[in-house]
């Protein structure tokens, strides 16, 4: 990357915090970790630490070199929005597309009883991800 900024040229990257439970679809990760279900990993599960970012962005020569947590909400309509949202296009998907319709109704309560909703039946939830930007001034 550095290559190819010009000089005084900013690079910055994301990614969600897998290691601390910020990945979006980390409550249903969560229960398919307890209940020893198949579920999605990283090719490298300490890549978007805090710590290895800033040293993957320090070693390529980058300069003046920041990180900081980014936290979002999202709010749903209701836990079938939730569900709906958080299997359809995201790594999850495929996993529970392939699991027995019991195990997928198992997941959804378990998974349920994790987000509790709102009075109006809206399930607020949070992500987290760490981010890196750099300059390049040499």
């Amino acid at each position: 990357m550095v290559r190819v900024v010009c000089h005084g040229g900013m690079i910055a990257a994301y990614a969600w915090d897998m290691l601390g439970g910020g990945f979006p679809s980390e409550p249903i990760q969560a229960e398919m970790r307890t209940l020893r279900l198949a579920h999605p990993r990283p090719p490298r599960f300490d890549a978007p630490r805090m710590e290895a970012l800033r040293d993957l962005w320090t070693d390529a020569g980058l300069d003046a070199v920041e990180t900081r947590d980014i936290t979002v909400q999202r709010t749903f309509a209701d836990f079938d929005d939730f569900w709906t949202t958080s299997v359809v296009g995201s790594s999850v998907g495929p996993i529970v597309a392939a699991m027995p319709s019991g195990d997928v109704e198992r997941l959804k309560t378990r998974v349920r009883t994790r987000l509790p909703a709102d009075a109006a039946g809206r399930i607020t939830y949070s992500a987290r991800a760490n981010a890196v930007k750099g300059c390049v001034l040499k």
